[in-house]
């Protein structure tokens, strides 16, 4: 199923609620918005209509106290190409 624009955005197909008050998320939007299973969203009424909106989960910030040893080489991974712009 490919999306089409119209003027509020990118159309993705239906969604229908089971018996069990569940909807699902057409599998090509989660891709392109690549949510993952656990992804939370804040549930907000607008009149008749219903929106989404993603919780984005809490950022850790390094301290003094923590050493990279502590951290990982992980935490680092990228540090320097989003910190510096690749200098």
């Amino acid at each position: 199923m490919s999306s089409t624009d119209d003027a509020e955005g990118e159309e993705y197909g239906e969604a229908e609620i089971n018996d069990r008050g569940r909807l699902t998320i057409p599998k090509e939007l989660r891709e392109d918005l690549q949510l993952d299973e656990g992804t939370t969203f804040r549930v907000v009424r607008e009149g008749n209509d219903i929106r989404l909106v993603r919780q984005l989960p809490e950022l850790q910030t390094l301290s003094s106290g923590k050493s990279r040893d502590e951290w990982g080489d992980e935490a680092f991974r990228d540090a320097g190409e989003g910190t510096f712009g690749g200098r």
